[in-house]
């Protein structure tokens, strides 16, 4: 932060943002291939899906009917277990 402050870096909302910046924060040898969902909110999970990131062993559909947890969040709602009870194999199904 402190270089950011001395020395700023420009930020330019189409190709150096939060999102794209995503795939060159890996601690591998190249970043990420270049793909148009990077750029496109709500399509960053197809992406993941399809490159075998997320899990694979469920259809696309399924997955993020799955990760949706608007449903258990409100039915947890201040619970001291609102993490494990999003996250409940039990209320995944």
């Amino acid at each position: 932060m402190n270089q950011l402050n001395t020395r700023p870096e420009w930020y330019n909302a189409i190709t150096s943002n939060c999102t794209t910046n995503i795939r060159t924060q890996h601690v591998v040898a190249r970043p990420a291939p270049w793909d148009w969902r990077i750029l496109v909110d709500g399509k960053g999970d197809e992406l993941l899906y399809e490159r075998g990131v997320l899990d694979r062993s469920v259809s696309f559909a399924e997955l993020k009917r799955r990760a949706h947890i608007n449903n258990r969040a409100h039915a947890a709602d201040n619970a001291p277990d609102f993490s494990e009870r999003i996250r409940s194999e039990a209320t995944l199904r």
